[in-house]
């Protein structure tokens, strides 16, 4: 079973959308340390993870370049369910 890391979320300021993936256990990027990025929480499960974020391909750029740039989508919203009156 492999280990989920957990990654430290960095947003960009006048680009909400992009955020920057970290896996925890390593540095963080010098780009994202100055003014123009904010730090926007961290993921330590799947289920945590905002829209837009895929597992496999953060620990492939994590692997390649120690982060991972993402567009986070917006959350969709489960449909209501639609009630029928019996009879």
């Amino acid at each position: 079973m492999r280990r989920w890391p957990t990654y430290n979320l960095f947003r960009r300021r006048e680009e909400p959308d992009l955020v920057c993936a970290v896996p925890n256990d390593f540095p963080v990027p010098a780009f994202v340390t100055g003014e123009a990025w904010t730090f926007a929480g961290s993921i330590a499960a799947p289920s945590e993870a905002p829209p837009g974020f895929s597992a496999e391909v953060a620990e492939r750029g994590a692997e390649t370049c120690g982060f991972h740039l993402f567009h986070q989508l917006p959350a969709v919203a489960a449909p209501e369910p639609v009630w029928r009156a019996a009879g």
